[in-house]
């Protein structure tokens, strides 16, 4: 395929209206009631129902939102349903999930079973480990300078 015959991608700097569809385009900064993007990007979506199929986004606030087989580095959401996508880091309140990755998970009831690599338990224990370290290495270096 050469250049000549690869399709056009439109991308956009800011979209600020009540909804917003994307299909094979880009946007930055999306703000609306209900956004759907398939086989498109966005950096930062902030509304109340999102819906990314075949996509990717960087941010993604909203009080609903359902991925499939999509991507996104941060959720932040009330309701989150994941089909075959792969999550950096989701918080929510409720997490339904099939096929999916998780990074690192904050939910207050998660169904389906998602494969996740740190959940709040573990984020906490390494949490308090890495002060109490950094506690022990604080007391031991200043007890040497004085």
């Amino acid at each position: 395929m050469t250049t000549d015959e690869l399709p056009e991608f439109e991308i956009l700097e800011e979209v600020e209206t009540d909804t917003v569809t994307i299909t094979q385009a880009g946007a930055a900064l999306v703000q609306a009631n209900t956004v759907t993007v398939t086989q498109g990007g966005v950096q930062h979506i902030e509304a109340s129902h999102v819906s990314l199929a075949h996509g990717g986004a960087a941010i993604i606030e909203a009080e609903t939102m359902k991925l499939r087989n999509s991507g996104a580095g941060f959720l932040a959401a009330d309701r989150v349903e994941l089909r075959e996508s792969g999550v950096g880091i989701t918080v929510a309140d409720t997490l339904k999930a099939q096929d999916s990755v998780i990074g690192v998970l904050f939910a207050g009831s998660i169904e389906g079973s998602p494969e996740v690599k740190v959940d709040a338990r573990r984020a906490a224990a390494f949490g308090a480990a890495a002060a109490v370290t950094l506690f022990l290495l604080r007391r031991l270096f200043a007890s040497r300078t004085t």
